[in-house]
């Protein structure tokens, strides 16, 4: 059972802490004690919302005891694909500035939008994992995805 869960969410998780974090090491630090954590509460239900909520707070901990406010640039993983050598270059320039859009819009718009669109999250999954209404997600999705259309210079600030 535990070593199911494990590989079910292992990736997901893994990535949703990375791209708060920035830091592999920390990462897989935040990684094992979100696994530590499930495995002593012994969930059976909705397992990927509960771990998802146990990184979260694990990521808020990390940050509130360092007292950082800002997060790390994330470097872009290596793409696994086909593609040639300028397409590859090309779309991870552009993973890069969403990367650094991403970082400067506010906590809770960054973290709704990386449910939504990267971890590919529906809205009931996102308030379940974040503990607020969908009204709150739906808002903060559409807030945050306007203001990285702003520093993307999709649209003008108004």
């Amino acid at each position: 059972m535990r070593r199911e869960v494990f590989e079910n969410n292992y990736d997901a998780i893994y990535k949703y802490i990375r791209y708060l974090t920035n830091d592999p090491e920390l990462t897989h630090d935040l990684l094992q004690e979100t696994f530590y954590r499930f495995y002593h509460k012994n969930y059976t239900e909705h397992e990927r919302t509960y771990l998802l909520k146990i990184a979260r707070n694990l990521v808020y901990d990390h940050y509130r005891r360092k007292k950082i406010v800002g997060f790390f640039q994330l470097k872009s993983d290596p793409i696994a694909t086909e593609a040639l050598p300028d397409e590859v270059i090309e779309r991870n320039a552009e993973i890069e500035k969403l990367y650094c859009a991403l970082q400067q819009i506010k906590w809770s718009y960054r973290e709704v939008v990386i449910l939504r669109y990267i971890e590919e999250y529906s809205v009931k999954e996102t308030s379940m994992i974040l503990n607020c209404s969908e009204v709150k997600v739906k808002n903060n999705t559409a807030r945050g995805l306007k203001a990285l259309r702003v520093m993307l210079g999709g649209e003008k600030d108004v």
